[in-house]
């Protein structure tokens, strides 16, 4: 997927850009369809897009709807101090690929 910022060509699962951090994603606020960020309608409902379903945003995808990678990311990461005993705040916890393959038992 180009980014519509700088044209960098991203993989199509990013939901920002790798060179300048520009969103490539739109979450819609009605369904949670994963439109890209230059669409005007949503793939999946045709609903308008908006500045609100800009991937990020507080409260930009309707209940229900799959969550967006950010948060899914978050709870790994947690789940993943955790599993190593990074319990101490503001300690830097380093999580390797090992940590996540024991995480999901792979």
């Amino acid at each position: 997927m180009n980014c519509p910022s700088c044209r960098h060509v991203n993989a199509p699962d990013r939901n920002f850009c790798g060179a300048c951090g520009a969103p490539l994603a739109a979450y819609c606020t009605r369904c949670g369809f994963r439109n890209r960020a230059a669409d005007r309608y949503c793939g999946g409902c045709g609903r308008a897009l908006g500045e609100a379903a800009a991937v990020g945003e507080e409260g930009a995808v309707a209940p229900g709807a799959p969550t967006p990678p950010q948060d899914e990311l978050g709870e790994l990461l947690a789940a993943a101090q955790e599993a190593v005993g990074g319990d101490a705040e503001g300690e830097d916890v380093r999580v390797t690929q090992d940590d996540i393959d024991r995480l999901f038992g792979d």
